[in-house]
């Protein structure tokens, strides 16, 4: 059983990078860097928009090959600008992996952090953040969902929080990164990148899960934010 709230969510966040994906292809962005891809279909969904930009996708080498492992047994014909890099990233060098696929320092590249940042330390959030910092082209893009801090601290004030604190503790994966909320401004700049769009669990309820007449037709899970940022 889901924890209140969080099927919206994900569908949300999955509009809304959808969108930050296909802007991109439709900008010219000469790259893509899919961070923690796990099943993720954008390559191949939005594929007929892609004019000639490199999609990397960076995995664990079993998650990659029980996606690869699908795509075959369906026939799935993949993109030639898709490109799957297994990599552990507790102990090998992103960079490194990247540059020997091709991938280019002095293009303007967007990075995808799908449902990743809340199972990390703080330091390899800075330390994932420095790198996009240092080895990307001014004007790339990343764009990221986070836990808010007051969730890891265990205040029940968020609509769903403590039940899906609860549900990944048991798991055995719990969330270790979070973020104060009114503090995502700071937490960027900070760190050398430029706030371009933040959006609350009432911003993607107003944005996806609203009629015309503003009137909200489902509840999101309170625990998540998403952010766009920008070099």
């Amino acid at each position: 059983m889901f924890p209140p709230g969080i099927l919206e969510y994900v569908l949300a966040r999955t509009r809304l990078l959808d969108e930050v994906f296909v802007d991109a292809l439709d900008r010219g962005f000469p790259q893509i860097v899919l961070l923690g891809a796990g099943m993720d279909t954008r390559a191949l969904r939005f594929q007929d928009r892609n004019r000639g930009t490199a999609v990397f996708e960076l995995d664990i080498e079993a998650t990659q090959r029980c996606k690869l492992d699908v795509f075959r047994a369906k026939k799935v014909r993949l993109p030639k600008e898709l490109v799957f890099l297994p990599i552990n990233f507790n102990n090998e060098s992103l960079g490194r992996v990247l540059s020997e696929a091709g991938y280019r320092e002095n293009q303007q590249t967007l990075f995808l952090w799908e449902g990743v940042t809340m199972y990390l330390e703080p330091e390899a959030v800075d330390s994932m953040l420095a790198f996009i910092r240092t080895g990307a082209a001014e004007g790339s893009i990343v764009a990221f969902d986070y836990v808010r801090a007051a969730v890891l601290r265990g205040e029940g004030h968020f609509y769903g929080g403590r039940k899906a604190s609860e549900t990944v503790a048991r798991t055995g994966e719990a969330w270790e990164f979070g973020i104060e909320d009114g503090a995502i401004q700071g937490f960027l700049s900070e760190r050398g990148f430029k706030l371009v769009s933040h959006y609350t669990p009432s911003d993607l309820e107003a944005a996806y899960l609203s009629a015309e007449d503003g009137a909200r037709i489902r509840r999101i899970n309170e625990t998540h934010c998403i952010v766009i940022a920008a070099l």
